[in-house]
């Protein structure tokens, strides 16, 4: 995944171009994830949490750190 600027968004359009989808509810099918989850983290509501991390890394085999520095710190609920 090529990083570009660092925060919440552009990790999930990362991992949406990485799986060709271009809409959050198809990623979030892929993720097994609620459509609401990637909403609250888009908005601020919820920060992005370690499984959510490791889903990702999981289905994808991107490194955990290289999903990391596409968040600031105070991004991410680990």
């Amino acid at each position: 995944m090529p990083r570009s600027h660092i925060d919440k968004h552009k990790l999930i359009d990362a991992v949406k171009d990485f799986f060709e989808v271009t809409a959050d509810h198809e990623l979030a099918t892929i993720l097994r994830v609620q459509p609401s989850a990637i909403s609250k983290i888009r908005r601020g509501t919820n920060k992005i949490s370690a499984l959510f991390i490791l889903r990702i890394h999981l289905l994808t085999e991107v490194p955990v750190t290289e999903l990391l520095s596409y968040c600031r710190k105070d991004e991410i609920d680990i």
